[in-house]
């Protein structure tokens, strides 16, 4: 008798530990791992950023960002003009266009674990930048015509590594907001700029001057050497390379 009314109390019990199990495991195997985001402040400066984000440990993720800038005018082209001291570069017709890929790896450093909270995650940046420069160059005549401008077309490639510091938050089951607080990174960047024009011995000149210049205003003294002849010119760019990655805000999709 007493077997009996063990197994009456212990019968369901046994299905309830079942049920709390099979509930657990809905959990797990439901949870939402996977993050697609934009950068939506990036868009205003024809910035395509996207990035994909997977939890891989308890407070730990593995990220891609893909970003992209179709070829065309320069934005924020008064920011650039001012770091031409004797306006040799037209930016007005600069154009640009960009792509690149960051992987990163991200450490949550809050108690609700992954994709939740601040978090620090260090990260590769590969870049490639394909422009035209255009640059003035003129002769020592009072003559207006004499005025002439090289477009010195190419590509520069760059590549940095960095950390990055941001908070991501939850806005309802499926969305996020992930805040890129800062991202500094450093790095390398190589690339030549060709102009190709038949030029005379003193718009060589002028054009060696209007170098010299672009040269000693360059940041991070990443012009290295130009060569000017009467075929047109030559620009290698080579040397340390750095950036600034934040202020972005990336709307997220969770599943």
């Amino acid at each position: 008798m007493q077997k009996m009314l063990k197994l009456v109390f212990l019968f369901p019990l046994y299905f309830i530990c079942l049920a709390v199990n099979a509930q657990k495991e809905k959990e797990t195997v439901t949870e939402k791992k996977n993050i697609v985001k934009i950068n939506l402040p990036a868009l205003v400066i024809r910035n395509i950023s996207l990035q994909y984000e997977r939890k891989v440990g308890k407070r730990t993720s593995v990220a891609v960002n893909v970003h992209t800038i179709p070829f065309g005018k320069l934005p924020l082209q008064s920011t650039f003009k001012n770091l031409d001291d004797n306006g040799d570069v037209q930016f007005d017709k600069f154009q640009l266009g960009s792509f690149g890929i960051v992987p990163e790896f991200r450490y949550y450093v809050g108690k609700k674990g992954a994709l939740r909270g601040f978090y620090f995650g260090p990260f590769l940046s590969y870049s490639n930048y394909k422009m035209d420069l255009p640059i003035d160059y003129k002769m020592d005549l009072p003559i207006d015509y004499n005025n002439k401008t090289g477009v010195f077309n190419g590509k520069l490639n760059a590549i940095t590594g960095g950390l990055q510091l941001g908070a991501q938050f939850r806005l309802s089951k499926s969305l996020t907001l992930d805040w890129w607080i800062l991202g500094p990174n450093y790095g390398s960047a190589n690339g030549t700029l060709n102009f190709i024009s038949t030029l005379t011995t003193t718009e060589q000149q002028e054009l060696r001057n209007a170098l010299e210049d672009l040269k000693n205003d360059a940041p991070l003294n990443t012009i290295k050497s130009y060569t000017v002849n009467g075929s047109g010119a030559s620009v290698v760019a080579k040397g340390p390379w750095g950036g600034l990655r934040g202020l972005g805000f990336n709307l997220g999709f969770r599943f």
